[in-house]
């Protein structure tokens, strides 16, 4: 009965009871527990594994995770297509890598493989590399779709595809998870795993046909704690193929490198392998082996200097031509020396051009193994006095080929005759005589524009066809006769005429022309068979002089008002000419049309003229500036020999068409000076013109620089006509060049004058010391520091 039991047994036994329950809840739970915490550790190594897989291909992969949501972009998509983001990088920021036909076929078979599924295998230009791009779909075996993927490859150098084949795959590792046996399988590289005991455990559907039992690779990758690669020949599904396998110990990866003392690398665990089809590599590199075969006799034949470099900058192929060029060892070449080397070389025995940065020059060199994308050409000045053609262009996969070529001959060749060419021309075009030349056959050979003018001559009808008849016939609007000419009385002079001047007879006289005009003329065969006509007009001495009076008057008159005009005039002037000057240089380089021989000197003449008169109202607004007390220098630190060396190529030219010889003598270290180097380079600029002006030829002008004390002294010396004792004062007044009647008049005369004036401003002095018939020597004494003024910022003239 429930009455007998007692409440104390009651209690005992409805508490063991409850301990029972409680201990079979507890053993289920922890039974649970412990099955949670292994399919943890299961699906980390799973994920541990993937991401070994990921890191150790050398695509890239862009992932649309169907059954989770969101996306993924891989560590190796990221540094292949340099994305800002990195692994957080969106679908956006891959589209930005590629532009025109490739983002609109990317886009279209994304859109595809995104909807219906559909895969593709496309190649797509990612600035200068192409990239192999391949989607495609992972599903269940019951048709559930997990994620969409894309592949891309950089195919830029092997032009390979990497197009693989779906077969069935092996999985005996342990990668139950459905999502990353769909993503290996996908993958167009082959890709296999292999247990702790070297067994083969996974492969994907692209390795079925590539991989093999044999673990050599695979041993000693895991012996070595890192990556072992070779390349062997594959029997893949009957095709002879050239596989680059990898094998790489799992556990590595991502944890250092275990060579370097990596004390976390498993020498126990599996290895990860893939493979790259290089076929095609393969083929290509024994087609340029071919070639190269016989190329190489060909150009050891050649005189022209020829170098080819690999993608590493190494020495593959040089002819003997190359070696003399340069004067190097054949032997020493013959080591495959790097650019980098042969470089340092050539600076060594002073066989490159004078560089101020011969680092940044080789860097320039060497970088072109990656950025060349089209044939560069340079002319090398080498200080031998050679001059050196260097021609460079791609050769075979990131390799470059350097062409040499010594031109210096044939450039000098080029430089006498353009010279000869350009000193008749200007001869000839600047001679009073009006000057034509009429071939042995008639035909017009030369002409200067004063005979044009003479006989008012179009210079479209100077043609090679001008025929000395054709001229005779022009000529009879301009000769008067004595009751005019009727058509016998021309016929029969143009006769006579036309037979003198081809029977090349020699003759003198004088005509009389309708206008009033007379001409003096000669008749002279010259020794190749040509007629040389000359006509001077002898009528305008009265003329001339007339005008060369009211010139001088108009002169005085503007010396006159030139203080109270000539700041608004010289504005007024500018704006023209800076038009004038543009319109002459749109002509010359014929923007508008192809201009003739006579028309671009036109156009050269009118560019020049303009710059000069340019110049001297640039003078003149300096002038004008320190007159009113409005010029301000812009002082700062300057280097005076660099400063001196810059002046005085300024006037080389000028100096050389005259054969004189320049003298410099300032030392290197000579220090600096505070100033402002605008204007102290005006200073020394005219200076030397104003003593190349006034030196004859074959005379010499130099140039020194010398500290004394706290001093600059800057002189100018030449061996030119002198100043007289009388002048030496007024050279220095504006546009006043003297009275030396054999002084070169051209020029404004302003030059002194802005010398003793920027001089003066930085708070310098000029003297002027010139011996009769002994040259001119000009000095110049500058403070090399500013000196100390209350307000020393303030510089206005």
């Amino acid at each position: 009965m429930l009455t007998d039991i007692d409440p104390l047994q009651a209690f005992v036994a409805g508490a063991a009871v409850a301990a029972l329950v409680g201990f079979v809840v507890f053993i289920m739970q922890r039974q649970k527990l412990t099955a949670v915490e292994t399919e943890r550790q299961r699906l980390e190594a799973v994920a541990l594994k993937a991401k070994e897989m990921l890191a150790a291909t050398p695509d890239g992969l862009f992932l649309w995770d169907h059954a989770n949501g969101g996306f993924t972009c891989s560590r190796r998509l990221a540094v292949l297509l340099n994305l800002k983001d990195g692994i957080l990088s969106r679908y956006d920021d891959l589209r930005e890598r590629f532009e025109g036909e490739s983002l609109k076929t990317l886009e279209q078979c994304v859109s595809l493989l995104r909807g219906p599924g559909t895969p593709f295998d496309v190649m797509l230009i990612s600035g200068r590399r192409r990239i192999q791009a391949i989607g495609g779909r992972a599903e269940t075996d019951d048709g559930n779709v997990l994620a969409d993927m894309v592949w891309m490859r950089d195919i830029t150098s092997t032009g390979e595809t990497g197009v693989g084949r779906r077969v069935s795959s092996i999985n005996t590792s342990g990668l139950e998870d459905r999502h990353l046996t769909a993503l290996l399988d996908a993958m167009p590289l082959p890709v296999w795993l292999r247990d702790s005991k070297l067994s083969l455990a996974f492969i994907n559907h692209a390795a079925r046909n590539v991989v093999s039992a044999d673990a050599g690779m695979a041993a000693r990758a895991r012996q070595q704690r890192g990556t072992v690669t070779e390349r062997m020949h594959v029997n893949a599904g009957g095709e002879e193929r050239l596989l680059e396998i990898s094998e790489t110990p799992l556990g590595i990866l991502g944890g250092g490198d275990a060579k370097d003392g990596d004390s976390n690398a498993s020498a126990t665990g599996g290895t990860i392998g893939f493979a790259i089809d290089r076929t095609e590599s393969e083929v290509k590199e024994d087609e340029l082996a071919r070639f190269s075969a016989e190329r190489n006799p060909v150009l050891e034949t050649l005189d022209t200097g020829i170098a080819i470099f690999d993608a590493d900058a190494k020495l593959r192929f040089f002819n003997a031509a190359y070696a003399t060029l340069w004067d190097l060892e054949p032997d020493w070449l013959a080591g495959d020396p790097e650019l980098g080397e042969i470089l340092e070389r050539l600076r060594e025995h002073r066989k490159l051009p004078e560089l101020s940065d011969f680092r940044d020059y080789k860097m320039r060199l060497l970088e072109q193994f990656e950025t060349l994308t089209q044939p560069s050409e340079e002319l090398m000045h080498l200080p031998d006095g050679r001059a050196i053609r260097a021609l460079v262009n791609r050769q075979g996969k990131g390799g470059l080929v350097f062409v040499f070529d010594d031109v210096s001959d044939r450039l000098d060749l080029e430089r006498s005759f353009k010279s000869l060419i350009a000193v008749q021309k200007e001869t000839l075009d600047n001679l009073h005589e009006g000057i034509a030349v009429f071939g042995a056959d008639g035909r017009l050979k030369l002409f200067n524009p004063v005979f044009m003018g003479l006989w008012g001559l179009d210079e479209a009808m100077l043609t090679d066809a001008f025929h000395v008849s054709d001229f005779v016939d022009h000529s009879r609007q301009h000769l008067t006769v004595e009751g005019g000419w009727d058509d016998l009385s021309w016929g029969v002079h143009k006769d006579m005429v036309v037979n003198r001047l081809m029977r090349r007879e020699a003759s003198t006289g004088k005509l009389e022309l309708a206008n009033g005009t007379v001409i003096d003329y000669a008749n002279l065969p010259l020794p190749d068979g040509a007629m040389l006509l000359s006509y001077l007009d002898v009528t305008d001495t009265a003329q001339v002089e007339t005008a060369l009076r009211q010139r001088a008057e108009a002169l005085g008159e503007a010396d006159r008002l030139k203080n109270e005009f000539i700041a608004n005039v010289s504005f007024e002037v500018r704006t023209p000419l800076t038009t004038v000057i543009g319109f002459a240089d749109m002509l010359g380089q014929e923007y508008f049309g192809k201009l003739n021989r006579r028309q671009a000197e036109y156009a050269k003449g009118i560019l020049e003229t303009t710059n000069g008169l340019m110049a001297v109202v640039g003078d003149i607004l300096d002038l004008a500036s320190i007159e009113a007390g409005r010029l301000k220098l812009d002082r700062d630190t300057l280097d005076v020999h660099e400063l001196l060396v810059s002046a005085l190529n300024l006037i080389r030219d000028r100096a050389r068409k005259k054969e004189i010889k320049l003298e410099f003598d300032c030392p290197p270290d000579i220090g600096w000076i505070d100033a402002d180097a605008k204007r102290l380079k005006q200073v020394i600029f005219n200076l030397l013109t104003n003593a190349t002006t006034f030196t004859p030829e074959r005379g010499t002008v130099r140039l020194e620089a010398r500290r004394e004390d706290d001093d600059l002294i800057l002189t100018v010396a030449d061996t030119g006509i002198g100043i007289p004792q009388a002048d030496r004062e007024r050279v220095f007044q504006p546009f006043d060049q003297g009275s030396n009647p054999e002084a070169d008049k051209s020029g404004a005369g302003l030059g002194l004058s802005l010398v003793r004036n920027f001089i003066a401003l930085h708070d310098g002095a000029v003297d002027v010391k010139s011996p009769p018939g002994r040259g001119t020597t000009i000095t110049c004494r500058l403070p090399a520091k500013r000196p100390d003024k209350g307000n020393a910022g303030d510089d206005d003239a």
